[in-house]
């Protein structure tokens, strides 16, 4: 048995690549919190217009998570990668260089269109191109630059809002990153099972021989994928031929719950507007806050990573919403406590920001990075690209609603009646995982397929 020392190297080495897509996203997800203030004022907006111009990125996300499996399927993960890491240096650069608001607002969308590619086709990729031993942790490494991005963003923006306040250095300095990534997933090797679904057998194997230990791995995952698509590869179904398939549609409707549910957690509008709630709060330094919590996102992310492939998927998830609920909860209750015009003491003000981070903690170990996972593991092959197209376009339409009317609902109806509707969000969540998510923990992509069309109960499909 011939060992390949390089083999790990490489795919690591592809999979930080790949992950820059996450990066980025978490970078323009996170470029509001600090600077729509200077936007606002710098671009005449009202309240209303500051909440679409902070949404607007996530309708191009709906767009753009809607054509990438399309994309995807045809010239490929890595090209797709090549084609958002564009997308993400051209669009931010003319966003922090235009005066123009139309301008502007369109740079923000196109970014949108970046964001929803990558947000697609990089857990694809990652789940394609790992050993199933480590495909959890290097799937979830997708959620930790996310989260890497917002709390780099976060530090950036109060750096430059202490001393310049200038909105447009805020965005120019995402143009670095997206140069890296443009570089860097130019050189990374393609999908190997992209490369059989279009008949490129030799491709693959060449893939796997680099990118997997032994010979016999290789040879291994090669049948595997072989068998995966050879019924369905005579037949050459669509997307929406698989929705005629019973066993898709049970996957794909698992899929758009979690993503949907997951959104309506709230963490968004807390990653967008947590200066806002933190100073309607009466705390004295929302900055300061802001930037812990997005450390603390960090943090908890790698610890995602550490025992997502240990512990398994539905035990984080259990433990996550279960916290989630109590502090959003906690956070409702304390809002409820001054939109009945009683001042909120300077420990209640510190326990609304405490429980803010331990929501943003439990919601980074569990409800972030696994949805995710789940999402590009449970899809049969031939139908992978339409159904994580399906699932992301559901994400970022569900962000896009929270995004969008999150302050308006907190100004007209209190600031307490969006966390008890988020909590109610996790209640049912927990109920959807309890009953239908399956522990994929350990399991190859392959066996899952199998047991998904043989008729196995969803949630037990991973056994």
């Amino acid at each position: 048995m011939s060992v390949k020392p390089n083999a790990k190297k490489i795919v690591i080495t592809a999979c930080i690549f790949a992950g820059l897509g996450g990066l980025l996203f978490g970078l323009d997800q996170g470029f509001i919190n600090g600077s729509l203030v200077y936007i606002r004022s710098d671009m005449h907006l009202t309240l209303s217009q500051g909440e679409s111009f902070a949404s607007i990125m996530l309708v191009g996300c709906i767009v753009g998570a809607l054509c990438s499996g399309w994309i995807s399927r045809g010239i490929g993960r890595k090209k797709t990668l090549v084609l958002a890491a564009l997308f993400f240096s051209v669009f931010t650069l003319f966003g922090a260089l235009t005066h123009d608001v139309n301008i502007l607002f369109v740079t923000r969308f196109c970014l949108g269109l970046a964001v929803g590619c990558a947000s697609f086709v990089v857990p694809l990729y990652l789940s394609e191109i790992a050993p199933t031993r480590m495909r959890g942790a290097f799937i979830t490494m997708y959620q930790l630059m996310i989260a890497i991005g917002i709390s780099l963003i976060f530090l950036s923006n109060s750096i430059i809002s202490h001393y310049l306040q200038n909105w447009r250095l805020m965005l120019g300095v995402i143009v670095i990153p997206s140069i890296v990534m443009l570089i860097g997933v130019i050189f990374i090797p393609k999908s190997p099972r992209w490369l059989m679904l279009k008949g490129k057998e030799q491709a693959a194997k060449k893939v796997l021989e680099s990118t997997r230990e032994t010979d016999e791995e290789v040879e291994t995952v090669l049948k595997d994928i072989k068998e995966s698509i050879a019924p369905d590869s005579e037949k050459k179904e669509s997307g929406w031929t698989m929705l005629r398939k019973p066993y898709f549609l049970k996957v794909l409707f698992l899929g758009i719950f979690i993503m949907v549910l997951t959104q309506f957690s709230g963490i968004n509008a807390i990653i967008y507007y947590s200066g806002e709630i933190f100073k309607s709060a009466g705390f004295n330094s929302p900055a300061t806050a802001t930037v812990i919590m997005g450390l603390i996102n960090v943090v908890v992310t790698i610890v995602a990573i550490k025992y997502i492939d240990k512990i398994g998927r539905k035990p984080i998830i259990y433990f996550g919403l279960v916290l989630m609920t109590i502090m959003l909860v906690a956070i409702g209750i304390l809002f409820h406590i001054q939109d009945s015009g009683i001042i909120l003491s300077s420990f209640a003000r510190l326990s609304l920001v405490a429980c803010c981070l331990i929501f943003v903690a439990s919601f980074a170990v569990s409800m972030g990075p696994i949805p995710w996972v789940i999402c590009a593991e449970i899809f049969p092959l031939e139908g992978r690209d339409f159904g994580i197209t399906i699932t992301t376009a559901a994400l970022w339409l569900s962000a896009a609603i929270v995004v969008r009317f999150s302050m308006s609902i907190m100004h007209h109806f209190g600031n307490s009646t969006m966390f008890f509707i988020f909590a109610l969000c996790c209640v049912i969540n927990f109920v959807i995982v309890l009953f239908w998510v399956p522990e994929t923990k350990g399991i190859s992509l392959e066996e899952l397929e199998l047991n998904l069309k043989k008729g196995v109960k969803l949630r037990k499909i991973g056994k």
